[in-house]
């Protein structure tokens, strides 16, 4: 299934809806809140850094959540994460997607996340 999401508000609402679907699927709490701060980050980020909607689909995928995030205008995020301090706003939210996830490649529209449920 994939979701149209066009402001924060949206972005709530399919956050509920990734956590339905991983209490259904007996995913932990604490992979469970991996997967919701991905989708916060890199939904948010295109909701602030470009003029399109962004469209989230989620799926197991043997011991992974994998979360696909593509927006409706051109916005990738930079393939590397740096954080030059701790205090530094800018960068914070890809480093801490990256921290979480097993893997983040770039894919037609948008980026493709493996977040590890299983171990």
């Amino acid at each position: 299934m994939k979701i149209e999401v066009k402001n924060f508000k949206g972005l709530e609402e399919t956050k509920g809806q990734l956590c339905a679907f991983l209490a259904e699927s007996r995913v932990s709490e604490e992979h469970a809140f991996n997967c919701k701060l991905v989708v916060s980050e890199l939904v948010g980020n295109v909701l602030r850094h470009s003029d399109g909607t962004a469209f989230v689909e989620w799926r197991l995928n043997g011991a992974f959540v994998e979360l696909v995030i593509c927006s409706s205008t051109r916005y990738i995020p930079p393939k590397v994460s740096r954080l030059s301090d701790v205090y530094a706003e800018s960068g914070r939210g890809l480093y801490l997607v990256d921290a979480v996830c097993e893997e983040r490649i770039e894919v037609e529209g948008g980026v493709l996340v493996r977040v590890r449920i299983k171990d």
